[in-house]
């Protein structure tokens, strides 16, 4: 029972690590390191997706809105400098042909940074793969393997591929060849020494953290998209509020450029310090121990990676428009708060009333003799009071 409960903890460590690899391919996709496969033919996907029939589409009709809200714009500008007489009504016009022909330069802007952008971190991946060219599910492995035996070490293999038989061995014995009692050690690492849980329980901390970096990532996407869609719109007000719409325009799509970065650092820094962090040691505590320092260091490199975001935008951006790496949960927690706040004030009306109209009708049906003398007076003490409270 032992050994099959070995063999089962060893392949869903193994089904773990191919995760791990296919959110790293994601990775790659999403910030554009690597290009995607669209109709046979490969693209960035950043790329391909801005300069699409349907995005150009889309972006020359708001183009022509943003022309019209330009006019809307100047005008009320002009209506409220005719008011204030307070800025100069030749500057007004001016900046009214600066947001047109600032829409169009800022479409090259945009495009070149995007260019710009997906080739400079293409070069940040090269340099980072120059030292490190072992996949990260061998190094967790490498990590939670107790003794290699037979002479394999993790250079020569890659751990994705091969079978938990491969990776133990034979057994060595069984009970009425059914029930295998001990192992042949003719596998690769030895099954008694291997760390089944700090695996399983690493490799799940890693999952947990690339897998909110990958969702933050692919919401940038659409992100990116969306703001270069509405840039004329952010553009057209130039003329009456001084481009401040613009400038936040302006930083919220620097944050979603440079977030990217702080990903590609973040995970090649992990993947170059996890090996040496794996081979350290705290002297006189034991393999236990040892194993929990493991996890814990791994897990905290795993969890740079969406920190790696944060401290970008902070450095490069907007750090509030980010949510320190954890967007879509923190989104979601706000959303619950918001929606939860709006249905007790919606419940708290109601039952308001409730009260209100019962306390109205209980003042009718007890309504008497010196009812009336007392109904004036009380409200003559409301009216006193409430004109008092509002002079106040």
């Amino acid at each position: 029972m032992i050994i099959f409960l070995q063999e089962f903890c060893l392949q869903l460590f193994l089904w773990l690590l191919k995760m791990i690899d296919g959110l790293m391919s994601i990775f790659s996709a999403i910030t554009g390191v690597t290009d995607v496969t669209y109709q046979g033919q490969k693209v960035n996907i950043i790329e391909y997706l801005a300069n699409s029939t349907g995005v150009s589409t889309i972006f020359w009709c708001v183009f022509i809105l943003a022309v019209g809200l330009a006019c809307i714009f100047t005008i009320v500008a002009l209506i409220k400098n005719m008011i204030a007489n307070n800025r100069n009504i030749s500057s007004i016009v001016g900046k009214f042909f600066l947001a047109l022909l600032g829409t169009l330069a800022m479409l090259i802007v945009v495009i070149l940074g995007i260019l710009i952008s997906n080739a400079v971190l293409v070069l940040v991946a090269r340099i980072f793969q120059i030292e490190n060219t072992t996949k990260i599910s061998n190094m967790l492995f490498d990590a939670c393997v107790g003794d290699w035996i037979n002479g394999y070490t993790i250079s020569e293999i890659d751990v994705t591929s091969l079978s938990v038989r491969n990776i133990f061995g034979d057994y060595s014995g069984s009970i009425w060849d059914i029930w295998p009692y001990s192992w042949e050690m003719d596998g690769m690492v030895n099954p008694e020494t291997f760390m089944y849980f700090p695996s399983l329980v690493a490799s799940i901390g890693v999952i947990i953290a690339m897998l909110v970096a990958a969702i933050n990532l692919a919401k940038r996407v659409y992100e990116i998209i969306l703001l270069y869609i509405i840039m004329p719109v952010s553009l057209s007000t130039i003329s009456l509020d001084d481009g401040a719409r613009f400038k936040v325009w302006r930083e919220t799509f620097i944050t979603k450029i440079v977030i990217a970065y702080g990903t590609v650092f973040a995970v090649n820094i992990f993947i170059l310090l996890l090996p040496m962090i794996t081979k350290m040691r705290i002297p006189g505590m034991g393999g236990f121990g040892n194993s929990i320092f493991k996890i814990i260091m791994i897990i905290g490199g795993a969890l740079v990676i969406p920190a790696g975001q944060h401290l970008f935008a902070r450095l490069f951006g907007q750090a509030d428009d980010l949510h320190a790496g954890g967007g879509f949960i923190r989104s979601a927690f706000y959303g619950g708060r918001i929606a939860g706040a709006l249905t007790f004030g919606a419940a708290a009306k109601v039952i308001g009333a409730a009260t209100k109209k019962k306390n109205q009708n209980a003042g009718s049906s007890s309504s008497g003799g010196g009812s009336s003398e007392e109904s004036d007076d009380s409200g003559r003490y409301s009216e006193e009071s409430s004109g008092g409270g509002s002079s106040e």
